[in-house]
């Protein structure tokens, strides 16, 4: 009785699997596997987190729009997708691309398709560089023969050493097919905070001249960004590796203004179940707050970044429920 029980279960278990699965093969039910069960690519998903959580930066819905494009089923892409994000550090260049991972992979920014590399971590040793192209030739070819819709993110691509991407030049270029491997369907994301000094300065010009933040639009920085940033001293050391002809989009991250950076703390509130936080403590964090340049003190010098610890703090003193239901 307690056999046939149990495979009566099971054979339910198994009949709502197959009924909301993609997949019809065992090995996925209980791994990740290269289908749409685990590659959803929700793209309404990515708006909505774009639009509800990331605050000043709205010309990032064109990388939205491409990745829309590159992976619309009826198009055949001609080469990888390849997007370079530039601005200061904390205007969200990591956060976005953590949400387009949560939006194209089920397991998110820990999908076994999602590969993030950090210049400083992954290659340290300006003496290993061949060493390092040639694994990551080798890497990057065996991942996408196993599934081709792959995301690769470059992190801190301005502190690699210079060449380090070698290796990845003839997969973003336009060819189908390289070594017998179609690259075509892989999205790759390059950050670097180069470029952030032209963006800023050319945002800066844009609003004395009296134009509003929400009017701007791709066009006005793109062509600005691929011909500086390789010309900016210390900046973006790939000129002869990674051509500014083989990346798709150029996105920029403006400087966060003071309404953006209030909007980011009191969402660091919501993440720890305060919604309603007193506007004292909002400006004491704000207060810790860097600001620049000197002539308006117009922009957060650090963006977002810095203010969780502060937020974390707060809580912790003056909204104890809230942290214990955080627990």
């Amino acid at each position: 009785m307690f056999c046939k029980y149990n495979l009566i279960i099971i054979l339910v278990a198994v009949d709502l699997k197959l009924s909301n699965s993609f997949s019809f093969n065992p090995v996925c039910w209980l791994s990740e596997c290269c289908n749409k069960d685990y590659i959803p690519g929700d793209i309404e998903r990515l708006r909505t987190s774009l639009r509800s959580r990331v605050y000043g930066q709205h010309l990032v819905e064109d990388a939205v729009d491409a990745i829309s494009g590159h992976w619309n089923p009826h198009h055949r892409a001609e080469k990888a997708l390849t997007l370079s994000f530039h601005g200061w550090p904390g205007s969200g260049k990591n956060y976005v691309t953590k949400f387009i991972a949560e939006s194209l992979y089920k397991e998110g920014m820990h999908s076994s398709f999602v590969h993030n590399f950090i210049g400083r971590v992954h290659f340290p040793e300006e003496e290993k560089v061949k060493q390092y192209n040639e694994n990551l030739g080798i890497w990057l070819k065996g991942n996408i023969s196993q599934c081709p819709k792959q995301l690769f993110i470059f992190d801190e691509v301005d502190k690699m050493p210079a060449d380090i991407l070698n290796a990845v030049k003839p997969m973003i270029d336009y060819k189908n097919i390289v070594d017998g491997v179609d690259y075509t369907k892989a999205i790759f994301i390059f950050l670097s905070n180069t470029g952030a000094t032209i963006i800023n300065e050319h945002y800066h010009r844009l609003w004395h001249a009296g134009k509003k933040r929400e009017e701007l639009k791709l066009n006005d920085f793109e062509n600005l960004i691929s011909k500086g940033v390789f010309n900016e001293k210390g900046g973006f050391h790939h000129s002869d590796t990674i051509r500014s002809n083989l990346i798709d989009h150029y996105i920029p991250f403006f400087p966060m203004q003071e309404y953006h950076v209030k909007e980011c703390i009191k969402d660091q509130f919501r993440e720890r179940h305060v919604h309603n936080p007193r506007g004292s403590h909002i400006q004491e964090v704000m207060d810790f707050i860097e600001w620049g340049p000197d002539d308006s003190k117009l922009f957060s010098k650090t963006g977002c970044k810095r203010i969780s610890s502060k937020v974390a703090l707060l809580v912790a003193k003056h909204y104890p429920l809230a942290s214990k239901q955080e627990l």
